[in-house]
């Protein structure tokens, strides 16, 4: 935990700074951990000295100057990228797709892209940069790995350690076709929307897509409004959470069917392995089924030892190789649930069990109260906060998520083989779709709400 810890604070630390002072802090980080190894190896018998502590010490300042090292390098490679001095100018780029688009309030979508080639004809320049593009025309329902060229004006970073923002200018010209990876997930989700507009009506038919899969193309803009002022917009974005439910429930159907432990074990993985691949390989999938399956040993586990372990084990390979997505505000909620989860969620659950309550009732309420406390002060800390009505709002809807996610997942893993199965589990979602809808319309209708700002 400390080395992890030593890790992600390094790189909070040097996320915003110029190459020079990461660097300088690397060295001096570097120089105590080498004194601390050296204290603690040649210290005298006689001397009172923590060898372990100096050990450990020695440890976090070695792997926070790695950290504050890397970051260097990469604030040093972003400052030298050619995108980095056309802030305000017109150019054209090649880039390839990352990621499924997200609409925009004010219109239009948000695209993830890597950037390849800056600029057109001998003024070309290559060099990779992963940003966000906002367009209009044409480039909704790209599937990753799309490789398109297109004029661009480049926007200010949102803020200093960040990479420019893109906004297009025309359509794409597609120039090479996405791989399996993106053509799989794109099949599913078209299928997916096929379905629940044959199973739902109204705002249902959009939202289910949205809880599953992320896909918000068709939720409209006034429910996304009061998802997000009643504190239940998270459950638009694939997290944790949903790997959680999917598995949890294969896990308990393989039991049911008498299926032993390794039988269970092998039809959990199968189960995760099939989530990602419905959903897409995106990076915020590929976290949330790390940081799910972690959850879901958390709460068959006695020991919590091996479960916060496994998490820091992936925060700090998060932070080591991708420093913007561990200091962003989606990793660390998704990481400070899970820990609360793991350590919190079990004894929570056995002080709320009631003669009136039953142990599944008491988990879910116990899941739901300590994940939100837990995530509270980061929502406050990074301004997303979401008013005093956000925990029995989250609470209100506890039993509705779980039903939504398995019951869709399962409709839009079936889609493709099976259509019309597929829209009788899309069909059978419906009164806790409604359940949401309502919640969230009631929470943001209430004062003291916020007022959500477009965009």
């Amino acid at each position: 935990m400390v080395p992890t810890l030593a890790v992600f604070v390094a790189t909070a630390a040097t996320v915003a700074l110029r190459p020079a002072v990461a660097a300088a802090l690397a060295v001096v980080l570097l120089a105590a951990a080498a004194v601390a190894a050296v204290w603690s190896t040649g210290a005298g018998g006689r001397a009172k000295i923590d060898h372990v502590a100096l050990g450990v010490v020695a440890l976090a300042c070695a792997v926070g100057a790695v950290s504050a090292g890397a970051q260097a390098a990469r604030t040093h490679v972003l400052a030298a990228h050619p995108l980095v001095d056309l802030v305000g100018a017109r150019t054209g780029v090649e880039a390839v797709v990352t990621g499924f688009d997200r609409p925009v309030r004010s219109g239009g979508v948000m695209v993830p892209v890597r950037v390849e080639v800056t600029g057109t004809g001998t003024a070309a320049r290559r060099g990779e940069l992963d940003v966000v593009l906002l367009a209009r025309e044409g480039w909704r329902g790209l599937p990753p790995g799309t490789r398109v060229t297109t004029s661009v004006t480049v926007l200010e970073p949102r803020s200093v350690g960040e990479p420019p923002g893109l906004r297009a200018l025309a359509p794409p010209r597609i120039t090479g076709p996405p791989g399996w990876g993106g053509r799989i997930p794109a099949a599913v989700r078209h299928r997916f929307r096929e379905v629940s507009d044959r199973a739902l009506s109204g705002e249902a038919a959009g939202l289910l897509p949205s809880f599953v899969l992320g896909d918000e193309g068709g939720v409209s803009a006034e429910t996304r409004d009061e998802f997000r002022a009643s504190g239940l917009a998270h459950l638009a974005a694939v997290s944790g959470a949903n790997t959680t439910y999917v598995v949890g429930a294969v896990l308990l159907a393989a039991a049911a069917a008498g299926i032993g432990r390794r039988g269970r074990l092998l039809a959990a993985a199968l189960a995760l392995a099939g989530f990602v691949a419905v959903v897409g390989p995106e990076p915020a999938v590929l976290r949330a089924a790390g940081t799910g399956a972690i959850g879901l040993a958390a709460l068959g586990a006695r020991r919590t030892g091996r479960p916060l372990a496994a998490l820091a084990a992936i925060v700090l390979l998060v932070a080591l190789l991708d420093p913007a997505t561990a200091t962003g505000a989606g990793f660390v909620l998704s990481v400070s649930a899970t820990a609360a989860l793991v350590v919190a969620a079990r004894p929570v659950a056995q002080r709320l069990r009631r003669p009136w309550m039953p142990g599944p009732a008491a988990d879910v309420l116990a899941v739901c109260l300590v994940a939100h406390v837990a995530t509270l002060p980061i929502l406050v800390a990074s301004g997303l906060g979401s008013g005093p009505w956000a925990l029995p709002a989250n609470i209100a809807v506890a039993p509705a998520v779980p039903v939504v996610t398995v019951l869709g997942t399962a409709a839009a893993a079936l889609g493709p083989l099976w259509q019309g199965g597929a829209v009788v589990l899309a069909a059978a979602c419906a009164p806790a779709l409604w359940w949401l809808d309502t919640v969230a319309g009631v929470a943001a209708g209430l004062p003291g709400s916020p007022t959500v700002t477009p965009g």
